[in-house]
């Protein structure tokens, strides 16, 4: 969320940890888990920046072609080979339609808002991941017309 609209941050990273030859995915699992990501913040307060272990790409609603509107941060990493990319603000908004809770809505709501999202993609894409959703579907496409019309009067007023 805070890559895309500087609105929040968060104390995890939910995150999806591939390899393609150059190290093995549990050493490279292992490096985040150290406590090499310990930071202050604004108040001078010491912070951990924590790995998710439990996250899985199954576990919301997620386009299967996410990965093709992945967008690469440029890192100062002295680590050769490591690449980041963070999800689209499309694929963010549809990952929270499952769990939906107040949180959750209002960051669908200020992805919707941003002007490189367009809402008619939003739902469309959403509707082809829930089409694929393990899980009760009838919960989630409730959650996408809740978002949708939150959207739409929103636009209005």
């Amino acid at each position: 969320m805070h890559v895309h609209t500087r609105s929040r941050g968060s104390a995890d990273v939910d995150a999806e940890v591939a390899s393609h030859g150059y190290a093995d995915r549990s050493e490279i699992i292992g490096l985040l888990g150290d406590d090499a990501y310990v930071f202050f913040d604004e108040e001078g307060v010491s912070q951990m920046l924590e790995l998710d272990p439990s996250f899985n790409t199954a576990l919301g609603p997620l386009h299967e072609d996410y990965e093709d509107r992945v967008i690469r941060l440029k890192t100062q990493s002295a680590i050769p080979n490591v690449e980041v990319y963070v999800a689209s603000p499309v694929d963010v908004a549809i990952s929270k339609l499952g769990r939906f809770g107040d949180r959750d809505q209002q960051d669908i709501q200020a992805l919707l808002q941003l002007p490189s999202v367009d809402v008619d993609e939003f739902e469309r894409l959403a509707r082809e991941a829930i089409g694929y959703y393990v899980g009760n579907r009838v919960p989630v496409l409730g959650n996408l017309e809740s978002s949708l019309n939150d959207y739409h009067r929103a636009s209005e007023g």
